[in-house]
């Protein structure tokens, strides 16, 4: 899935590190030295206002997905225009950049709301982990086909969601993820190997056997050698306590 986004930031060379970091084939999740993950062209940057005025005229025309909007801006508030956009019903998730500190900020752009709000100076993994929630509430509103109490976790942001890894790799995808997750979640303490965990689920060995090193990268499983009846050793994986 491609999500198009607007940038709305009056810093040039702010807006050109959004939309550069956007498009790039790869993004860093964590602090220096983490692993990387592929952003596989999820983004598209449809448009770039550097004012107010561009970004209604802008706007008006194009329904984005994501809009990344700056508070300061030369010719009015940012939060202003996101009211405007609420009025407007505008489906648009709005992620707020600023450099404001007043907490009042923060409660209106909450009371608007805004998917988020990245105070600058911008960090690079904190912008990723605000990409990955925006991920996760889209392609948790495009597949249900009616409310549980698990999609409202993942809209609202709970614990347990948080704790999943920031972005997804190649080969890795959310609903495959969850249901891993379910099976370990519903078998507490039983340590499955990756032939064992693929056919609970329905996916091949190798396939499972990706996942289960994700998770055990990501620190939610353990894994311990066990040898079969003709010494042959193979990884066991149990989920971690939380």
């Amino acid at each position: 899935m491609t999500y198009s986004v607007v940038i709305v930031e009056d810093e040039v060379e702010v807006a050109q590190l959004l939309a550069q970091y956007l498009l790039l084939p790869h993004g860093v999740a964590g602090q220096q030295g983490a692993r990387q993950t592929l952003r596989q062209g999820q983004y598209q940057v449809v448009g770039i206002a550097g004012n107010l005025a561009t970004a209604k005229a802008l706007l008006s025309a194009i329904n984005a997905d994501l809009i990344l909007l700056d508070i300061h801006l030369p010719d009015g508030n940012g939060l202003d225009l996101l009211n405007e956009l609420r009025r407007e019903e505008m489906k648009s998730e709005v992620m707020l950049l600023t450099a404001a500190k007043e907490v009042e900020t923060l409660e209106k752009a909450m009371q608007l709301g805004a998917c988020d709000f990245l105070v600058k100076p911008l960090m690079l993994n904190r912008l990723d982990q605000a990409l990955a929630r925006f991920e996760a509430r889209q392609q948790c509103l495009s597949d249900a086909d009616e409310v549980t109490q698990s999609m409202v976790d993942t809209l609202f942001g709970s614990q347990e969601q948080l704790k999943t890894p920031v972005r997804l790799p190649k080969g890795v995808d959310q609903l495959t993820l969850q249901k891993i997750l379910k099976a370990f979640k519903a078998n507490i303490g039983t340590a499955f190997t990756a032939q064992q965990m693929g056919d609970l689920v329905g996916v091949s060995r190798s396939t499972a056997r990706r996942y289960l090193e994700y998770l055990l990268e990501a620190e939610q499983v353990s894994a311990d050698q066990s040898y079969g009846s003709i010494g042959r050793p193979e990884r066991c994986y149990k989920m971690t306590s939380s």
